[in-house]
């Protein structure tokens, strides 16, 4: 099993407690940051989603579980399409 797949299992994980998911919120959004840092033609429409959800990680590692596992995947899913864009650009460039 990726890295990932288990960082997903685990963030999804019910369990965790209000710090633990904003810990987890703000890991994911930093990650998507380097990505869209990285990212040959940024996307403002991208950044604004960021800068969106940092203003909200309180409400949003506040959800109930449905939505809290709801949101993250969103984010995964967001994630793994910028990996999938960001690797298509560099095999277009070499």
């Amino acid at each position: 099993m990726d890295r990932t797949r288990r960082a997903s299992i685990s963030v999804c994980s019910p369990g965790l407690s209000f710090p633990e998911r904003q810990i987890a919120l703000r890991q994911i959004v930093d990650e998507l940051q380097e990505l869209c840092d990285g990212a040959p033609d940024p996307r403002p429409i991208l950044l604004r989603l960021l800068h969106t959800i940092r203003a909200s990680i309180i409400s949003i590692a506040g959800a109930d579980n449905d939505c809290w596992e709801d949101i993250i995947r969103e984010l995964f899913q967001l994630r793994a399409t910028m990996v999938r864009l960001r690797t298509e650009a560099d095999i277009i460039c070499h």
